[in-house]
């Protein structure tokens, strides 16, 4: 028992000891390594279309972030590693525009036989910052610099592109710095050129107070510039003179023309130039007008002179019409109705017409009918008694009085009462009055009451008993 107990224990100290052996011989012969790989750039997967990666200032990482990835293991395994063997990336998936830190770097081997290897980043975590891309429509301007030699002026400079006229451009980047964009420019230098400047510029994009932006693209990048030079002897700037034919709609007139170009360059001889004060344009009509007009129309160059180079062969004439705004008086006479006559009085009604005077443009005073014009005069709420009172008259829009209607007379009285019947040998018959046929008896004492009122308001006269 005691033998086979010893051959247990030193088959179990044989084997110990050449695994030590066996491990002392691996270790010697081909032992554990370490490389690090510096500058790995970092690949950006999964990000949302139209976000940009920007930096604090919101300007986009033109490089991707580096880091160092460690390789660990046996020597002959890392003997054969290269940094083409590795990659290093960060998923974005899911992530929207903001601050974004802690975003762990994952690294990947590139091809077989290195799964034994233990890789690590350093640093192992990166921060990000994503912003949304959008484009904007700006103006495009340009500014020429530089002066022309003597006797040589410059003309009008044109943008074009693949032989079309530009006046604006696309500008794209993150959303705070288009956000800033006021303008895009090319810059056109002629100083001291005789001949026609022509040349593609690059666009500039600029903020309001001047400043050039940084991070934005311009679609296109650049355009064709051309500043036309010629020379100034036999040139003359002229104004264009629009010509107007025809008269606007009754009661409307021309408030204002402009013209674009105001002004053109001819050229010819001396001869003809001297003679020249200005260019007109062919007609725009006009006739019956009754609102802004705009006419492109060509120009009528004068005879032995021709439009300098550049110089545009047609006008625009903006001419606007208004209504005319001074005022127009007329008299007119209008019938007075009494209305709302209470029960049991006679009225009387002096005078029942009466001459006003109206106020109004001349298309209002046109359009309405005299014979509509009718006042009133309520006599609702008055008693027995003389009134003043001035009617109420209703117009039509536009029309209204220059003048305070005048005044009529309004009488309410009570009938007379019936006299008793004399004797017939003792007394003459009383005379009986003699009634308006608009009046309607009703038995009580008359009293007299004078008060002037205006038709709208309420009368509360004072009356005088009759004697």
């Amino acid at each position: 028992m005691t033998s086979l107990r010893a051959q247990g224990l030193r088959l179990l100290l044989s084997i110990g000891l050449a695994f030590a052996l066996w491990i002392f011989v691996s270790f010697t012969q081909n032992p554990d390594q370490r490389s690090a790989f510096e500058g790995v750039p970092v690949d950006i997967e999964g990000l949302t279309p139209g976000l940009l990666v920007v930096d604090k200032e919101g300007l986009p990482k033109a490089n991707r972030p580096t880091v160092t990835i460690s390789a660990e293991g046996d020597e002959a395994t890392i003997q054969t590693v290269r940094q083409s063997d590795l990659r290093a990336f960060v998923d974005m998936s899911g992530l929207a525009a903001g601050e974004h830190s802690n975003v762990p770097v994952i690294v990947e081997r590139n091809r077989a036989g290195l799964a034994r290897l233990t890789l690590t980043s350093d640093p192992a975590f990166l921060s990000f910052r994503f912003e949304q891309e959008i484009t904007r429509t700006v103006p495009l301007t340009v500014e020429v610099t530089g002066s022309v030699p003597f006797s040589f002026e410059k003309g009008k400079p044109r943008l074009t592109q693949d032989g079309r006229a530009v006046d604006s451009v696309l500008v794209r980047g993150p959303q705070s710095r288009v956000d800033r964009v006021s303008l895009a420019r090319v810059v056109a230098d002629i100083d001291r050129l005789t001949g026609n400047y022509r040349s593609s510029r690059p666009i500039e994009i600029l903020s309001q107070d001047g400043q050039e932006i940084a991070g934005v693209t311009a679609e296109p990048a650049s355009i064709d510039v051309l500043v036309p030079i010629a020379s100034s002897a036999g040139v003359k700037r002229v104004p264009v003179v629009p010509r107007l034919v025809g008269a606007p709609a009754s009661g409307q007139i021309v408030s204002t023309v402009s013209v674009d170009p105001q002004f053109v360059q001819l050229t010819g001889g001396s001869d003809a130039l001297d003679g020249i004060q200005n260019i007109e344009t062919f007609d725009v009509d006009i006739a019956g007008a009754t609102r802004t007009i705009s006419r492109t129309v060509a120009m009528r160059v004068p005879t032995n002179t021709s439009l300098a180079s550049g110089e545009p062969a047609e006008a625009t004439v903006l001419v606007q019409i208004q209504p005319i705004d001074r005022p127009f008086q007329i008299t007119l006479p209008v019938p007075i109705q009494v209305t709302d006559a209470p029960d049991g009085l006679l009225l009387t009604l002096s005078p029942s017409s009466v001459q006003i005077k109206l106020e109004g443009n001349a298309a209002a005073l046109g359009a309405f009918d005299p014979t509509s014009l009718q006042g009133t005069v309520s006599a609702g709420a008055l008693g027995e008694g003389t009134y003043a009172i001035i009617p109420s008259i209703q117009l039509p829009p536009g029309v209204r009085l220059a003048e305070p209607a005048p005044k009529v007379t309004v009488t309410l009285r009570r009938p007379p009462t019936p006299q008793p019947t004399a004797p017939a040998d003792t007394a003459t018959p009383a005379a009986t009055p003699a009634e308006t046929p608009s009046e309607t008896p009703l038995p009580t004492t008359a009293i007299t009451i004078t008060q002037t009122i205006s038709s709208t308001s309420t009368a509360a006269p004072t009356a005088t008993p009759g004697q």
